[in-house]
């Protein structure tokens, strides 16, 4: 009878410290994160669960994203998540659901700070300006074309009061076509890949001819 008890003890202890899958946070996983999240995701890959994102962690993420036909960076997004668990989190948000989608679309751009530009580059490793806006909106489940003129057809206006980050700044040549663009981040700066010989970087917007849309 007392090892029936212990058993159930057991077995009922061992349940309550199993980490729980549950919809993603929102917020990215990567080197250097740390908390339940972290443990989640740890447990799922079989490595130690230590609730601490080191190079153990980024490894198995690598594993795992190249094994499930996505992106290779080692950062653990909505789609990442779901490909883990399961949950709903891959599904794309819908447009207009700003405040959260913006805030992972800015904190994916920041991910990409410092690498290089490149002429055609979409991700991960290099990037032109209209790549970096892809790529930072694909990895929240959002589709959007590929070049900065197709992009600013497609993305829906909003006037400059109603600016918000996450919302794509573009810049017109004489004759009205878009010829660059970035990722609005707030206090008239935003995060781009301008040119051959420079990185993904916060640029101040440094003219006031320039258009805004929205994913």
């Amino acid at each position: 009878m007392t090892n029936a008890i212990l058993d159930t003890s057991t077995a009922q202890a061992s349940a309550t410290i199993q980490p729980v899958a549950q919809e993603f946070s929102g917020e990215l996983l990567s080197l250097g994160s740390q908390g339940d999240a972290v443990a989640q995701l740890q447990s799922q890959l079989g490595i130690l669960t230590d609730g601490d994102f080191g190079p153990q962690t980024e490894s198995g993420v690598r594993s795992f994203q190249a094994g499930a036909g996505l992106v290779v960076d080692a950062v653990v997004g909505p789609l990442t998540w779901d490909a883990l668990f399961g949950t709903s989190a891959s599904q794309a948000p819908a447009p207009g659901e700003t405040s959260s989608v913006a805030a992972a679309a800015i904190s994916i751009a920041e991910q990409q700070i410092g690498k290089p530009y490149r002429y055609g580059g979409s991700g991960p490793d290099d990037f032109d300006c209209s790549g970096l806006i892809q790529y930072t909106y694909a990895q929240i489940g959002l589709s959007i074309p590929r070049t900065t003129y197709d992009q600013f057809a497609a993305l829906r206006p909003v006037s400059r009061a109603d600016a918000r980050p996450g919302d794509v700044i573009f810049f017109l040549d004489a004759e009205g076509q878009a010829y660059h663009d970035g990722l609005y981040a707030g206090n008239g700066q935003m995060i781009v890949s301008r040119h051959p010989g420079t990185y993904v970087q916060y640029q101040e917007i440094w003219t006031d001819d320039y258009r805004i849309g929205r994913v």
